[in-house]
């Protein structure tokens, strides 16, 4: 008896792929944020600071001080971005900025080639397309920050494990290099837990061989010799920082040799999963149901297992309460979440699609409405809180903002039009709707962010409020106010002074940390006291130099 078998599903969606849309819509991504503002809280002062300190080669320094909250790889390739970008393509700061692009841009092609090669070429493309729809990614992925070096070191890590049993140099590589940039971004620790992920592995059926022992010989090779050349040229440059780094900060957020710190803040971190990693857990949980036992048959099932065990007690042991520390578990969430996303029920799918569309249109809604609102005062309640959370803010409206703006949002609406849903459909549908969101506020809200955000408007007042602010020699700020130096430093004109020749200078600026501080001064000899807006543990006050 004759009978006709259809194609399979999968098989004929596949030719339907098109890359280039995903190149598209990471690269749409990766972009907004990085333009046209000035540095914002919480880290991008004193990253920016230490790359414009950058002296020497493996010691970040702050102020004159060794500074270890940044990678020094980072340091390096800012400086580098900055140097070659800057003023002709753009801004000192957005060319600073670079560098995460860079790094995000690794991560991401890491990640997906990891997918690839442990599930397949269309679930590297879900993968990323999971990492860029977590709304996690946005803030560390945008802005000065140390933790993009972290994301690209998982990616080279998971992508270096997917290879290890086809291509040994190459993996140990990729491992070895991935472990260093762990290292040198969020502390040794961490990187021991990546490496007792790759032993632990070893011994199970799926990656117990000769070929994965001789990758993690490979890898420690590589990692071993790097990490006791960079601690050689850190006692070189600095015996006393060689020594500060060993105590307080080899193992990151956990502190150093002089004391081990540790927290229980399980709840917390598994709280703010719920907005971090959507839309890859919901997806893994529906793998993990999907599978079953078999889950544990495979390498990558395997891997992913012991990875979630090892970094979730990482986080319920960190004494950190840093939201952005789930980047450690977001990669094995991504390709969990990807190697059933072709089989999520028709129903599901096209829940996800309807809630992303729903959400997102209305954000989106919600900020055409409000810029609008802050510019020209309508809807009269919605301009109130803008004004009431950027005080600052004046009316500024750029064409260009408005035009990247004006054609996201019909790409968008385009890319969700598509018919027959399924569950990469609606995860792509779900990523676009993140950019969108993202780039809607990036553009049309920047300038009002920016108002909120960076210390240049408090700066101005200040200068303002000096008489001559052409004739004062300097201004003295307690070496101990690190931020208001660094306030000054980039945004004032008056040279700013934090040593015993500061009694010379006419003015004096000081920072405290609570109202009450700055209402004991009586208003003797003040000429100026502020703070940013919504600020409640940081204030300024310029008065007269006295004494």
């Amino acid at each position: 008896m004759l009978t006709y078998t259809p194609k399979s599903t999968q098989i004929s969606e596949s030719k339907r792929e098109y890359p280039w849309l995903l190149m598209l819509l990471v690269f749409a991504w990766l972009w907004p944020g990085v333009f046209s503002h000035d540095l914002w809280n919480p880290q991008e002062p004193q990253i920016y600071a230490a790359i414009m300190e950058n002296h020497t080669p493996f010691l970040p320094t702050l102020l004159g001080e060794p500074y270890f909250q940044v990678a020094p790889v980072y340091v390096w390739l800012a400086a580098w971005t900055r140097y070659l970008l800057s003023p002709w393509l753009t801004d000192a700061y957005s060319a600073t900025r670079f560098a995460t692009v860079i790094f995000m841009a690794l991560g991401l092609t890491a990640h997906g080639m990891a997918a690839y090669r442990f599930l397949g070429a269309s679930h590297g493309r879900s993968t990323v397309l999971i990492l860029i729809g977590s709304a996690g990614l946005l803030n560390l992925g945008h802005f000065l920050g140390t933790l993009s070096v972290a994301f690209a070191g998982l990616g080279l890590v998971l992508w270096g494990l997917a290879v290890a049993q086809r291509q040994a140099v190459l993996s140990a590589t990729l491992l070895g290099v991935g472990v260093l940039l762990i290292g040198q971004s969020m502390g040794w620790l961490i990187s021991g837990c990546l490496l007792w992920v790759a032993i632990l592995i070893s011994i199970t059926p799926q990656w117990r061989s000769v070929r994965y022992f001789t990758v993690l010989l490979g890898a420690l090779a590589i990692i071993v010799p790097l990490m006791i050349l960079q601690m050689i040229v850190l006692f070189k440059l600095n015996a006393v920082a060689f020594h500060d780094y060993w105590q307080h900060h080899v193992f990151g957020a956990f502190g150093g040799l002089a004391g081990v710190d540790m927290g229980l803040n399980g709840w917390y971190y598994l709280r703010n999963m719920l907005w971090f990693a959507f839309p890859a857990y919901p997806l893994a949980i529906w793998t993990v149901y999907k599978m079953g036992g078999q889950l544990l048959q495979t390498r990558w099932g395997v891997l992913c297992v012991v990875w979630l065990l090892v970094f979730g007690a990482v986080l319920v042991a960190n004494p950190q309460r840093y939201q952005d520390n789930l980047l450690l578990v977001l990669p094995p969430l991504a390709v969990m979440g990807a190697a059933q996303l072709d089989y999520l029920r028709r129903g599901v799918a096209a829940f996800l699609n309807w809630f992303g569309v729903m959400a997102f249109g209305l954000v989106s809604v919600f900020l055409w409405v409000g810029f609008v609102a802050m510019n020209y005062g309508f809807p009269a309640k919605l301009a109130e809180r803008a004004a009431y959370f950027s005080p600052f803010y004046t009316r500024d409206i750029d064409i260009m903002p408005m035009v990247v703006a004006i054609l996201f949002t019909p790409a968008w609406i385009f890319a969700i039009t598509r018919k027959r849903i399924r569950g990469r459909q609606a995860v792509s549908n779900w990523a676009s709707g993140m950019t969108l969101a993202w780039a809607l506020l990036l553009t049309l809200f920047l300038p009002w962010l920016d108002a909120a955000k960076s210390y240049r408007p408090i700066v101005q007042q200040m200068e303002q409020a000096v008489p001559d602010v052409a004739a004062a020699s300097c201004l003295y700020i307690a070496p101990e106010h690190a931020t208001a130096r660094l306030a000054w430093g980039e945004y004032g004109s008056v040279k700013v002074v934090s040593d015993e020749s500061g009694k010379g200078c006419s003015y004096q600026l000081v920072q405290f940390h609570q109202q009450a501080q700055v209402d004991a001064l009586n208003g003797k000899g003040v000429l100026w006291k502020g703070k940013r807006p919504r600020q409640k543990q940081e204030f300024f006050v310029l008065m007269k130099r006295w004494g």
